[in-house]
């Protein structure tokens, strides 16, 4: 069955304009008349305006339909699979700042507390981790923690405390931009050949806990840089951040706590 424009427009609901577009953007391929130009579309061409209507649905762009459009189904599948990623990554952006402007509006209620930042040093006894590690900016690092768990859990590993992320170095292009690895400490009952499993040797660190948001723990880390500095001891390592409180218990970012800790040079302590 063959249609002429004005019938496919009313067909699918879309207007005449709009099939015009899709047709220029190549993502339809109607027949057209060479005498009197006119365009007809056929059944094949309504299964392609529903998979466009649903694709448009779920935020791709029109550049994005046309490589889909051309997928087979388990590459669609792939590509689906990159799009979520995609849009938990913004939902968790816009979830923080609707509850920010909301605190903007009507600011909750809280008990007042204060990071006393007492740092503390202790020995790390080694242990085993499931880890990931990306160049991500502060949003996308929740979403690889997701991605963390999500292994983790089709693992079924024992988990033997919290998550944590281990920040090696901010990008010189972007200073929003960080390379972490992400961790998952488990007990390994056997032994396991996955490349991501790490194992973090013994170690002498100091830690303080920061309580509350995230747009202040950089006084966490002042903490340890001035008690390092202050006993003579050199720190070792990159920072990580151990989450004891985070999103996957509440989305109340007051509620936050957090461990900050680093390794420090065990040579300085032989010394005192």
């Amino acid at each position: 069955m063959l249609y002429k424009i004005g019938e496919f427009s009313k067909i699918n609901k879309i207007s005449q304009r709009m099939l015009r577009y899709y047709d220029e953007k190549s993502l339809l391929k109607p027949r057209k008349d060479e005498v009197n130009g006119y365009r007809y579309y056929t059944n094949d061409d309504i299964e392609t305006v529903s998979k466009i209507k649903l694709l448009r649905k779920y935020l791709f762009s029109m550049e994005e339909i046309k490589k889909v459009l051309e997928m087979d189904s388990e590459a669609i599948k792939d590509r689906f699979e990159q799009k979520i990623a995609e849009l938990n990554e913004k939902a968790i952006e816009y979830r923080d700042v609707i509850e920010e402007m909301k605190n903007y509006i009507q600011p909750k209620k809280n008990i007042d507390r204060v990071n006393a930042y007492d740092v503390l040093w202790g020995v790390r006894k080694p242990f085993h981790a499931f880890c990931l590690r990306k160049v991500v900016d502060e949003a996308a690092l929740e979403v690889l923690l997701e991605q963390l768990h999500n292994h983790v859990n089709k693992m079924n590993a024992v988990v033997t405390g919290k998550a944590f992320s281990v920040f090696h170095s901010v990008e010189e292009s972007d200073v929003y931009q960080y390379d972490v690895e992400v961790g998952q400490p488990l007990l390994l009952e056997r032994e396991i050949t996955d490349s991501r499993i790490k194992c973090f040797e013994e170690t002498n660190y100091i830690s303080t806990i920061h309580m509350g948001n995230y747009d202040s723990i950089s006084f966490a880390y002042s903490a340890l840089y001035d008690w390092a500095h202050s006993h003579g001891y050199s720190l070792d390592g990159p920072f990580i951040e151990k989450y004891y409180t985070d999103r996957s218990v509440t989305i109340d970012q007051n509620e936050f706590v957090t461990e900050v800790s680093i390794a420090i040079d065990p040579h300085q302590y032989e010394k005192t």
